[in-house]
C-alpha cells in the first residue's frame, strides 16, 4: 500500500496536549464513534515489517491498516486515510492510541483535526489504556499462518495480512463481545436496524 506524507501542510503551532477522553467515555452505541490504533511488527527474512491498524470499537472492524519497512508517521497517516475512506467514521469521533511518536507527530495531529477527530492518548507508560488495540494486534500475530516463523518476504507478509484482515478477520472471525458475530455481520445488523446512522 502506498504511504502518503503530510498532505495538509504544516501543523498549527501550539503546545501538544495529550488528553484521554476515551477513558471516561461510555461504550460506543454506534459505529464510528470510537477508534483505537496501534503499531506492531512482524518478522520477515528481509527484516521487520511494521503494521499499523485503525479499529472501530463498536464493531471491532479493522477500518484502516498499512505496513512499512520502517517506523514513520506516514504509515499512520495512510491507515487513517484508509479508515476515513470507508465512510463509517462520525465527525467528532475519538481516535485513541499510545504516545508513540508516530501517533503524536504534528502531521498526525493535523490530519486528525482535518478529519474532525478528537485525539486521545494513553497515560505515559500505561499500556492498559490502549488494551483493546494491543490485544487485537497480539491476536493477529497468533492467528496468522506460519506459527510465528519469519515470512519469506515483505511481499509474502503483505499478501498474508490482506487475506487475514480483509477476508477472515473483518468478514468471518467471530467475537464473543459481539455475541458471536463477525465485525461485518455486526455492522450489517446495526445498519439494518439504523439505516440512517451515518447520514
Amino acid at each position: 500500500m502506498s504511504v502518503p506524507g503530510a498532505p495538509f501542510g504544516p501543523a498549527p503551532p501550539g503546545r501538544i496536549r495529550r488528553p484521554n477522553p476515551l477513558k471516561d467515555a461510555p461504550a460506543p452505541s454506534t459505529p464510528g464513534q470510537q477508534l483505537v490504533s496501534d503499531i506492531t511488527y512482524l518478522p520477515t527474512r528481509e527484516g521487520w515489517l511494521y503494521l499499523v491498524v485503525v479499529i472501530d470499537l463498536y464493531s471491532r472492524a479493522i477500518l484502516g491498516w498499512t505496513t512499512a519497512a520502517s517506523l514513520h508517521t506516514g504509515m499512520v497517516l495512510a491507515a487513517i486515510t484508509q479508515a476515513m475512506a470507508t465512510g463509517r467514521i462520525l465527525p467528532g469521533a475519538i481516535f485513541h492510541s499510545d504516545r508513540g511518536c508516530q501517533h503524536s507527530a504534528a502531521a498526525t495531529r493535523h490530519m486528525l483535526q482535518h478529519f474532525e477527530l478528537r485525539q486521545s492518548m494513553s497515560a505515559k507508560g500505561y499500556c492498559y489504556d490502549n488494551a483493546f488495540a494491543e490485544s487485537a494486534c497480539a491476536t493477529l500475530k497468533t492467528e496468522l499462518p506460519g506459527d510465528g516463523r519469519p515470512f519469506q518476504s515483505s511481499a509474502h507478509a503483505n499478501l498474508t495480512l490482506f487475506d487475514y484482515l480483509e477476508t477472515f478477520y473483518n468478514r468471518r472471525r467471530r467475537h464473543s463481545s459481539l455475541g458471536g458475530q463477525s465485525p461485518l455481520a455486526h455492522l450489517n445488523q446495526h445498519f439494518e436496524n439504523h439505516p440512517t446512522s451515518l447520514n
